[in-house]
């Protein structure tokens, strides 16, 4: 039986903005600004309803979970656990071409916090290779009365060498020739969308310096809307050389980077965006200072090479249901974007 303790001990749609949106994110490249694509420009916009888009050249992995069973679902990810917490559910996402989705069943009280799949994504078996950068984007739905999340996945990182189950560390920062991981999630009670980063020079949280995660974007902003599908996507992008802090990470809700105070907020990596930190929270501030950027990694062997859909909560009344659901989970080397008609 799966408790997601067992891996790691922690402690600790509609997107409603009231910003304008105007296309388009920046990123970084040497010293050129690159745009990030948003809306339906990505890849999902060539396949309505993402019919077909398992065949596009980018595209690495697709799971829309239309199997006539769930076994035949498990058998396509390397781990799959708590196994009797899901079951396929009729209905999914509205604009998809399939009419089923993942549903994932906790209940208060018990031994288990939670189901979970993983999946290597690898460019080159033999040699463990991963990715430079990647992108997955899923589909994810919260019942009206779901207790808060500990934390979940939507999930992705690297581990040094590839693993087909989670090799997660709590509690202390990453070895940078080992593994870093970033998750998206629904913070607590508030159920506002944010990080859930690990990696080599993340910050510490006082008074024993543990290092429980980092959080970057911080606003009201971005609330989860329970009862409505969320489009939710991240990117991650390698530091290259190793020694440099050019690494990056993006997040999309509904196909929109975040803003806020008149800059992108859910985009990092060199000298963007700015803010400062407080202990290990970064707090985005246009009169702040410049982010240093991420180094991911202290070696090429170390790149993009999972992702990861995962429930855990610790604290819901006893007996209590919660429930939820994932569709459409797609993995790729480009911007994907939300279902296109």
């Amino acid at each position: 039986m799966f408790n997601l303790r067992s891996l790691f001990s922690l402690a600790a749609a509609a997107l409603i903005v009231s910003v304008v949106w105007d296309g388009c994110g920046y990123g970084q490249e040497g010293n050129q600004r690159i745009a990030l694509a948003e809306g339906d420009t990505g890849i999902s916009g060539r396949y309505a309803g993402d019919k077909g888009i398992e065949k596009d050249p980018d595209v690495l992995f697709v799971e829309k979970f239309d199997e006539k069973t769930i076994e035949e679902v498990f058998a396509r990810w390397d781990t799959a656990s708590n196994k009797e917490g899901m079951s396929l559910s009729k209905g999914g996402v509205a604009d998809s071409s399939d009419g089923q989705s993942l549903l994932v069943t906790h209940i208060g009280g018990g031994k288990n916090t939670g189901s979970q799949l993983y999946r290597s994504i690898l460019s080159d078996e033999k040699t463990g290779k991963g990715y430079e950068q990647l992108y997955a984007r899923f589909y994810v739905k919260f019942d009206e009365d779901c207790a808060p999340m500990h934390h979940f996945g939507t999930n992705m990182g690297g581990n040094n060498p590839p693993t087909r189950w989670p090799m997660v560390k709590a509690g202390s920062r990453t070895e940078g020739n080992k593994s870093f991981w970033t998750g998206i999630e629904p913070h607590g009670t508030k159920w506002e969308w944010d990080y859930y980063t690990y990696w080599q020079d993340m910050r510490s949280s006082p008074p024993r310096g543990q290092c429980w995660g980092n959080d970057f974007v911080n606003s009201e902003r971005i609330k989860v809307q329970k009862g409505k599908w969320i489009c939710v996507e991240v990117m991650m992008k390698m530091n290259s050389p190793v020694k440099e802090y050019n690494g990056e990470q993006a997040f999309w809700i509904d196909g929109r980077l975040v803003r806020g105070g008149g800059q992108i907020t859910s985009h990092l990596g060199k000298g963007f965006p700015r803010g400062k930190w407080i202990h290990d929270s970064w707090w985005p501030q246009a009169d702040g200072e410049p982010f240093e950027g991420y180094r991911w990694r202290s070696t090429e062997k170390l790149d993009v090479n999972y992702i990861w859909a995962y429930v855990y909560i610790t604290k819901s009344p006893a007996g209590h249901m919660n429930r939820i659901w994932y569709d459409n989970i797609v993995v790729a080397k480009k911007y994907i974007g939300p279902i296109s008609k």
